[in-house]
């Protein structure tokens, strides 16, 4: 089990890495777009898209990274101040509703990559690159995050039984958590 659980961390490692390349890239593509479209007075018709393409591939595939290192957003106001067990036991409870959302999010995903993959789905734009590359990506990345969610549910659960905290799960810990 352990072996399983490295494999999904290292997946949303890897790709939570190459996908923090593609923000230099959405950078440079919109300095382009500024230069072109203000000084040389010849607006792009595909950089805005292409953006919004790599910025969506960079929320889907990074998740599953932020979700491994513990960097969501949450209050820990009473959190903070509860045990390691009853961390672990209350994020087990809360974890039915991430994978509701998620699992809803995965399956309207699915279809609509599916739908747009049978089809060769290209964007109804000017430019009408080929999107259905991006439903792709998206979907591969909400099933990483829903893998790196059930990897987290299993440390979770062991924590929540035994009261101890896995070697590979501190890294998901915070600051705050080392001065208790």
């Amino acid at each position: 089990m352990s072996r399983v659980l490295e494999v999904i961390d290292a997946a949303s490692e890897w790709t939570g890495r190459i996908s923090a390349f593609l923000i230099p890239g959405m950078m440079l593509i919109m300095t382009y777009e500024v230069v072109a479209r203000y000084i040389l007075k010849r607006p792009t018709t595909w950089a805005m898209e292409s953006t919004q393409y790599l910025f969506l591939a960079t929320t889907a595939l990074g998740g599953a990274y932020v979700l491994l290192h513990g960097g969501h957003v949450n209050v820990p106001i009473l959190y903070a101040r509860l045990s390691t067990r009853t961390q672990a036991i209350v994020d087990v409870v809360t974890s039915l509703f991430f994978f509701f959302f998620m699992i809803a999010l995965f399956r309207v995903s699915w279809m609509t990559t599916v739908e747009s993959v049978v089809h060769l789905e290209h964007s109804p734009t000017y430019w009408g690159p080929p999107i259905y590359p991006v439903y792709i990506v998206m979907t591969a990345g909400i099933l990483l995050t829903i893998l790196q969610g059930l990897a987290k549910l299993v440390r979770d659960f062991a924590t929540a039984i035994t009261g101890k905290v896995e070697r590979s799960q501190r890294i998901a810990r915070t600051p705050q958590d080392e001065l208790r």
